[in-house]
């Protein structure tokens, strides 16, 4: 990554040649959309309450999954787990429900599953663009929760995040995740006022906040739950769009092993920036947690910044940090000078893999 300070500040031309910005600007819009598509086309879901659901997907595809566990975590009735592998774990039975999300309809781990879960009988419903699972799903007469395609499954997230909340509603597990939904949009809007790509480095706290990760190891750190699916996902967001390595961890674990490997400050140390994700529901035992562990680490070279929900509903407040997060993401990215949409490390590792599996 270059160190040579590069501007924020709009055109981006030849930095965001893909478009990465605008995607993130229109967060608000994509919630509305999403809403709108499933007044239109509410899920459509087999009779028998299952015993657990189980959502397969990979990455971007994956995190509406986890971040929709995290927010109905004390409400649901029934487990929710979320599978990140070609093969469902034994729990996963025809008395269950496969939710097999993948934005491009092509993702090798989830057409596995795909297979796993038709082969246990397992009934299934799916969340995609297009590609070989919604034709499979089509062809076994499952539901198809269809996303808008051409954009990266991680720009796409509210298209997905949206109508994957309303399932647990669908079911009779949860309340109507809507109003919740609307205050978001509420929020974002005004957030966007504050991080979006025309509000100018010096007022707005997403760029400064990235200026001051650039060169640097991130860490993100928040409570347990709800704010550590946010942490997952400002990971991926950092990874992807930013091209840096990114770590995230939740107190109280944090505090138990992860703390030994800041016990001797060091240049790896020093290396380091902390975010901080704060949320209203922490606990106050989180709280103090966060706290001294930041304390810990700022002792041994690293900084700290934090980042605090906006927004009364848990949905808004969550959102509000998403946003924030992916905000960072972007400015990072062009503050390094790189590409935010670029992912030839995947393509080329998927190319690898494809070779390897050939000559086996």
């Amino acid at each position: 990554m270059s160190m040579t300070p590069v501007s924020m500040e709009p055109p981006f031309g030849k930095l965001d040649p893909s478009g990465m910005a605008a995607l993130v600007d229109a967060i608000p819009e994509q919630i509305e959309q999403a809403l709108e598509r499933t007044d239109a086309a509410p899920w459509k879901l087999p009779k028998h309450e299952p015993d657990l659901i189980a959502f397969g997907g990979m990455g971007g595809s994956a995190i509406a999954g986890e971040l929709t566990a995290a927010i109905y975590a004390d409400q649901l009735p029934h487990p929710w787990l979320v599978v990140r592998d070609y093969h469902w774990p034994a729990c996963v039975t025809a008395k269950s429900l496969a939710v097999l999300s993948s934005n491009s309809g092509n993702t090798e781990e989830t057409l596995a599953l795909d297979a796993e879960a038709r082969a246990r009988k397992v009934p299934c419903v799916v969340l995609s663009s297009g590609g070989e699972l919604s034709q499979r799903a089509r062809a076994a007469g499952d539901h198809v929760q269809l996303l808008p395609g051409g954009m990266p499954p991680r720009a796409a997230l509210f298209h997905a995040w949206v109508p994957v909340t309303r399932l647990p509603a669908a079911l009779g597990w949860a309340g109507d995740p809507e109003p919740g939904w609307r205050e978001a949009i509420t929020v974002l809007h005004e957030y966007r006022d504050q991080l979006g790509v025309d509000a100018p480095e010096s007022r707005n706290p997403a760029k400064q906040l990235a200026r001051a990760l650039v060169g640097r190891r991130v860490f993100v750190y928040s409570a347990p739950g709800a704010a550590a699916a946010v942490g997952t996902r400002w990971r991926q967001q950092l990874n992807e769009n930013a091209k840096v390595l990114a770590h995230s961890a939740a107190v109280p674990e944090q505090n138990h092993n992860e703390i030994v490997g800041w016990q001797n400050a060091s240049d790896a140390t020093r290396a380091v920036s902390i975010v901080l994700l704060r949320d209203r529901e922490d606990s106050a035992a989180a709280t103090l947690r966060l706290r001294l562990a930041a304390e810990y680490a700022v002792r041994q070279g690293a900084t700290v910044h934090e980042v605090t929900s906006d927004g009364e509903s848990r949905i808004a407040r969550l959102a509000s940090l998403v946003q924030f997060g992916d905000y960072v993401s972007l400015y990072l990215a062009l503050a390094g000078g790189v590409d935010p949409t670029d992912i030839t490390s995947i393509d080329d590792f998927k190319r690898r893999l494809a070779e390897s599996a050939k000559t086996r």
